[in-house]
Formats: C-alpha cells, sequence, structure tokens
C-alpha cells in the first residue's frame, strides 16, 4: 500500500514540478504581448469608473475558490467521521479462511440452442 502511495506522491511532485517550468516562459511571454498591446489600448472609459477593477474580480473570485476549497474540505472531513464504522472494515484486510472441505465442481446444464424466430 505504501508504493502505491509513494507513486501517487511522486507524480503530484512531477506534475507541480512540470507547471513551474512552464509557468515562468508563459508569464514571461504574457507580459511582453501585454506591453505591446498596452500601446494600443484607451485608457479606462469614465462610463466604467464605478465598475470594479479586473484585479479585483480577481482578488475577488480567488477568495471565493479558497472559501469554496475549505467548504468542501470540511465537509469531507465531516463525511469521513461520519462513516468511519464502514471505512474501518473497508480499511483492515480480513485474514484469509482456511476452506472447510474441498469446492465441489459444479456442472451447468447445458444450454439449449437458440430457436430462430418464424
Amino acid at each position: 500500500m505504501m508504493d502505491t502511495m509513494t507513486t501517487l506522491k511522486k507524480w503530484q511532485d512531477e506534475y507541480f514540478t512540470l507547471v513551474k517550468r512552464v509557468e515562468e516562459p508563459v508569464v514571461r511571454f504574457t507580459g511582453e504581448r501585454a506591453e505591446t498591446v498596452a500601446r494600443y489600448m484607451p485608457e479606462r472609459p469614465a462610463f466604467m469608473a464605478s465598475m470594479p477593477k479586473v484585479s479585483e474580480l480577481m482578488d475577488n473570485q480567488l477568495k471565493f475558490s479558497k472559501r469554496m476549497m475549505d467548504e468542501q474540505l470540511a465537509f469531507v472531513r465531516k463525511m469521513m467521521k461520519a462513516m468511519d464504522p464502514m471505512l474501518t472494515k473497508v480499511d483492515t484486510v480480513a485474514k484469509p479462511e482456511k476452506p472447510m472441505m474441498k469446492p465441489m465442481a459444479t456442472k451447468m446444464a447445458p444450454r439449449r440452442a437458440a430457436h430462430a424466430a418464424a
């Protein structure tokens, strides 16, 4: 069982390593393109003054996302605690029982050939 968890952890670490390697070039490229586009973009129009800024919207959504994950985490932990009696049995490997007698070979009756519909 430990090998499975070790492998899973290794894959997770490799995923985050890959993401970190890709992030820097993507951010650099995006910054370069943003500088180019910014030269041609007009200032924010007056009618948008009362609207939230993009950075405010992103901060709000990231906080919401974190709150959602925290709520989900709390729910899952409560569910795991509620299911503990069942999970204890599922997670416990039973000792194999010794068969009392040899299992009998059973023969099935031969199948009849299907009749074609008339």
